[in-house]
């Protein structure tokens, strides 16, 4: 089974690289190349319309971009260079050797710029959303640009039939093509039961569960969709076992 979850727009350069990492190079650095250098030669102007982020924040963002690939970088492994909820409470830092070593082999990162990451694949800090209107080739966003490549990279990487277990926003799954993959793709999905019965958004709870998920499935080993049936942090509870494909609600009360 895979796990697979997409970057987060925070991420902090100076994680240690743990010595029981044995750390690479993202397996699609050459398309990485190629957008970086696409990137850098935009003004900031064109990156504050492009990301709808502030002129100071487009001026940091061009001079990392410039800065790209150039020797001396700060480097930093894909599973410890994020900082956003999912990855507060997948809380990397505090697993062990053998938790960090299944980590490395059953999850899998959805970037806007890198493709797809292993945990231990050496990043730069960047921002590039997968969401980004960035105009590439014949493609008019990084979705399209990426989707026939990171389809074929999973369908690569993964045995027969083997499931994927998605807590990916859907602004990164439009960058596989599901019909393509030829393995089942199950979404978790984490709503909040009112006390009439119905269910509501939940945000922000739903990111720290998605994190917590897959920190779940990294700690009990999970071999199969099934093995998640006992994620209850939180208060979450599964309504029931997993679908063969798509949405797998999990609830529990509102507060």
């Amino acid at each position: 089974m895979l796990l697979l979850l997409n970057t987060t727009k925070t991420m902090d350069s100076s994680a240690p690289v743990l010595p029981v990492l044995s750390t690479a190079d993202p397996g699609l650095l050459a398309t990485s190349q190629k957008l970086a250098t696409k990137v850098s030669k935009m003004t900031p102007r064109q990156l504050a319309e492009l990301m709808s982020i502030s002129d100071k924040l487009a001026v940091e963002t061009h001079e990392k971009f410039f800065l790209w690939g150039k020797p001396d970088q700060l480097k930093v492994p894909a599973l410890f260079g994020f900082k956003g909820l999912i990855f507060k409470h997948l809380d990397a830092f505090s697993l062990n050797k053998n938790q960090l070593t299944f980590a490395q082999k059953n999850v899998r990162i959805l970037s806007g710029l890198y493709g797809l990451l292993a945990p231990f694949d050496l990043i730069e800090v960047y921002r590039l959303e997968m969401g980004y209107k960035l105009v590439v080739d014949s493609f008019s966003n990084l979705a399209q640009f990426w989707k026939e490549t990171l389809t074929a990279k999973l369908n690569e990487e993964l045995a027969p039939g083997e499931p994927i277990v998605s807590v990916a926003s859907q602004e990164y799954m439009k960058a596989l093509d599901i019909k393509k993959l030829g393995h089942p793709v199950i979404m978790p999905v984490f709503k909040e039961q009112r006390p009439d019965g119905s269910y509501k958004n939940a945000v922000v709870h739903a990111k720290k569960a998605r994190g917590a998920i897959v920190r779940y499935a990294i700690e009990s080993k999970a071999e199969n969709p099934k093995d998640l049936m006992g994620f209850s942090v939180m208060g979450w509870k599964a309504v029931g076992p997993p679908p063969d494909s798509g949405s797998w609600l999990f609830t529990r009360s509102s507060k």
